[in-house]
């Protein structure tokens, strides 16, 4: 009895010890990721992007944390980007925002751009919807800046940047944030920047 008492200690401490060193193996293979990947974005060298796809289909494979996955996705979705894979990159960047939860705002918005880019328009509009109503509760309990935010990008989505910035004028007068006034100030280049990528996407607004 005691003998197999000695066995069954061996055992476990043996399957802790490789779960530990599975974790371990893991950290190092995520940090080679994080390092292969940014090198290949500042060189825009893509054999170092080829790594780290190869790096992030393995990890993928073997590692089943939600925040660790939308994290390779989010990696993965920038490197079809970088090299021209839009239908790919765009395909990754939604298994990373599907990792979010149901009502989490980007999680939201990103699908209200998907059915627009699919010419959608009931989908892309009840996501929408479904955007501002999730900031409305949120900020009618507490102003939240990154709600607001959320909100301004769902009505610009939705109505365009007129009916966004009147919005965001009518944030600032009861919120007066350094981050408000910032987006204020910089608003114009704010929607220049959001054109470009709608129209890098072939998304058209619902106005």
């Amino acid at each position: 009895m005691r003998k197999i008492l000695y066995i069954c200690i061996g055992l476990v401490l043996i399957i802790g010890c490789a779960k530990g060193q599975n974790k371990e193996d893991l950290k190092e293979l995520r940090d080679s990721l994080d390092n292969v990947f940014f090198m290949g974005y500042v060189r825009n060298d893509t054999i170092m992007f080829k790594r780290a796809l190869e790096l992030s289909n393995y990890l993928l494979s073997a590692d089943t944390s939600n925040i660790d996955k939308r994290q390779y996705y989010h990696y993965r979705s920038i490197i079809f980007f970088s090299l021209g894979r839009m239908d790919e990159a765009m395909a990754n960047a939604e298994h990373a925002v599907l990792t979010l939860q149901e009502n989490n705002p980007l999680r939201l918005i990103f699908l209200s751009e998907k059915y627009l880019r699919e010419h959608n328009k009931d989908s892309a509009t009840y996501y929408i919807e479904k955007t501002i109503a999730v900031c409305d509760s949120s900020l009618n309990d507490e102003y939240n800046e990154d709600m607001a935010i959320n909100k301004i990008k769902a009505i610009y989505l939705r109505d365009g940047e007129k009916n966004a910035k009147i919005y965001l004028s009518k944030l600032l007068r009861a919120h007066p944030s350094p981050l408000l006034k910032s987006l204020d100030g910089d608003w114009n280049e704010w929607v220049r920047m959001n054109d470009e990528e709608l129209k890098l996407m072939n998304i058209k607004i619902l106005r």
